[in-house]
């Protein structure tokens, strides 16, 4: 549940940045671990229909009213498919004549006569890693740097005052020798807080790396638009009631 919960956040996401095809990766994923959600149907119907793919959106409607019979938008997705429908129905080509037989104004498809050319098959595309996670990685050295700059003169501070009062135990020829132990106390809390901030700083920076390198990467669509199988891992931050943390989960 907690990696299914992640792979849906992580896909709502890439939603929202208009990464429709790395969202369907995620909701796809989440879908498959929760079969019982079945309102990411609709979700996937969404993301299906922006990134152009309106035959597996009409899919994705369809088998969610099947599991959702009494489902109290039917009647609205109902209208909505047989949108997508006609959509479709319009966008297929239309047959060309054979060879040798009359197209249109009387002309023949045969060997020399004058065709339109083919249109050019799409190029290929590679996909990517989204940037996001580099900015949590840039935010935890920001953080630590903060903390490096509490850390160090409150250091000073402690070092200073243990070459008066070595152990904070001042001798008796030590003037003002409360006012070093108070010195002394405020710089030892001061630097661990700046302790902290380095150290929290640092692990948000090695989780938003970490999480930026086990993001998964679109395999190269092929001419025919089909894209070839591969290993994809999600690593990805939870925050929830019942868990906080992060969830890495990897799918073909």
């Amino acid at each position: 549940m907690a990696a299914a919960k992640g792979a849906f956040q992580a896909g709502q996401v890439s939603f929202n940045e208009g990464d429709y095809a790395r969202a369907i990766t995620y909701w796809e994923d989440a879908f498959r671990r929760d079969c019982s959600a079945t309102t990411l149907l609709k979700n996937l119907a969404r993301a299906y229909e922006s990134a152009g793919n309106k035959a597996q959106a009409v899919v994705a409607l369809e088998t969610y009213l099947e599991r959702t019979p009494n489902a109290p938008d039917k009647d609205q997705l109902e209208r909505r498919i047989d949108v997508l429908k006609r959509q479709l129905a319009e966008a297929e080509p239309t047959a060309t004549p054979g060879p040798d037989q009359p197209g249109p104004g009387g002309t023949t498809s045969g060997p020399d006569a004058t065709t339109p050319s083919a249109p050019e098959e799409p190029s290929t595309t590679s996909g990517g890693r989204p940037l996001w996670p580099l900015y949590v990685a840039g935010g935890g050295l920001v953080l630590g740097g903060v903390g490096l700059a509490v850390f160090l003169p409150a250091q000073s501070d402690v070092n200073d005052v243990l070459d008066k009062c070595p152990d904070f135990v001042c001798p008796d020829n030590v003037t003002n020798a409360a006012s070093l132990k108070k010195k002394g106390n405020d710089a030892l809390s001061t630097r661990n807080i700046g302790t902290g901030l380095m150290v929290g700083g640092g692990l948000v920076m090695a989780g938003g790396l970490v999480w930026y390198f086990l993001q998964p990467v679109e395999a190269p669509a092929t001419a025919s638009g089909q894209r070839a199988p591969r290993l994809r891992t999600a690593f990805a931050p939870v925050v929830s009631p019942q868990f906080s943390g992060w969830t890495l989960s990897g799918t073909f």
